[in-house]
């Protein structure tokens, strides 16, 4: 957590702030609180971390916004201060239910307040030591998380993460680069008892291991958002419709890797099959946009002002804090200065196509995915 304030305060001038919790205030006693500080506004979001494994609790990572940031304008005050409650202080206080905000010349910005949720084994007397797979899941969610955080609309609907669902990924899994990035981990990472900083070797070899299996991860992701996409066509109509039948179909017909057996049905246990409709491509498409925003805005962590306010503000300014308010093909044309993509369409999505076959091809000094 000490990383990702020292990360977020060279890219976006924001830094986390320990805040004591009110009784009653998380749903845990393990659950701790966050104050997002930014140099610039003050106080900008209200962060709850529970991070750590207990009975009952679902052990999927996940971020959720609690209260997204929206514009409260003055009609709204006028309107509570008219019934105005002991339990507040302020009309403004009343209208926002008593929580955080900022002033604006239009009325009080609402505050995001967002939860992030991972399953991370920890005994209390103990360092809570994570591996490296753990460290880019925390990334990934933090990538949502900063979405939500630097996210300022008018609507909440569309604040954050609330945007078109293929191009929510792109924050988070942009967030993975920088988990690998020698620079950022020399921000946090060393021996939890000397010191010692981490040796980048260990790191360069695992991700060497994950790469020698990354084509049979790319084909199942593949072969998911095509099953993605069958079951929201009208082949569930048919009477003799069998999702396991279309899986089998699916796999015979385009993987390399052989099928599943006939009597199983792994799709049963496709999670995120509900809540994406359609677009559980969204994790491969994003992939390829958040592989060209690393290279093209941070330039893949090469040089020593990769990470730098300069182009952090520049992922704010033109991509971030729009959310869903802005068409998503002119944010990424307005923070890669590639014009080609800004009025969507087939065109673009072969363009953003031709980015992963490249990636693909690697070789010295190239991109790879």
């Amino acid at each position: 957590m000490q990383g990702l304030s020292r990360l977020f305060t060279r890219l976006y001038g924001i830094r986390f702030v320990p805040h004591e919790t009110a009784p009653g205030e998380t749903w845990n006693d393990d659950v701790r609180r966050v104050d997002v500080v930014s140099d610039t506004e003050g106080h900008v979001a209200v962060l709850y971390m529970d991070l750590f494994q207990r009975d009952g609790k679902n052990p999927n990572p996940a971020h959720f916004t609690l209260r997204c940031s929206r514009l409260i304008r003055q009609n709204e005050i006028e309107e509570a201060s008219k019934s105005l409650s002991s339990l507040f202080s302020s009309a403004e206080e009343a209208a926002n239910d008593g929580m955080s905000y900022s002033p604006t010349s239009e009325g009080i910005m609402q505050l995001p307040t967002i939860a992030i949720i991972c399953d991370y084994e920890h005994q209390p007397s103990e360092a809570a030591l994570l591996s490296f797979s753990e460290v880019t899941t925390l990334f990934h969610e933090m990538g949502h998380a900063i979405h939500s955080i630097l996210g300022r609309t008018a609507f909440q609907e569309v604040s954050g993460t609330r945007c078109a669902t293929d191009f929510a990924e792109l924050p988070s899994v942009l967030m993975e680069h920088f988990a690998a990035d020698p620079s950022v981990l020399a921000l946090f990472a060393s021996h939890h008892e000397t010191e010692a900083p981490l040796p980048y070797e260990l790191v360069a070899e695992k991700l060497a291991l994950d790469k020698r299996f990354e084509a049979a991860d790319v084909e199942n992701q593949i072969l998911l958002s095509m099953l993605d996409q069958a079951l929201h066509s009208s082949i569930p109509f048919s009477r003799s419709f069998s999702s396991t039948k279309t899986y089998h179909s699916i796999q015979n017909q385009y993987g390399v890797l052989p099928p599943d057996p006939p009597s199983t049905c792994w799709q049963g246990f496709f999670g995120h099959l509900f809540g994406y409709g359609a677009v559980y491509y969204s994790y491969l498409f994003d992939r390829v946009l958040a592989r060209r925003v690393w290279d093209k805005v941070f330039q893949s962590g090469r040089n020593e002002g990769s990470v730098s306010r300069g182009n952090g503000e520049r992922m704010k300014e033109m991509l971030l804090k729009h959310g869903g308010a802005k068409d998503p093909w002119v944010c990424l044309a307005d923070v890669l200065g590639d014009e080609r993509v800004r009025s969507g369409g087939d065109e673009a999505m072969r363009l953003v196509g031709s980015w992963g076959i490249e990636g693909r091809r690697g070789g010295p000094g190239k991109p790879k995915l």
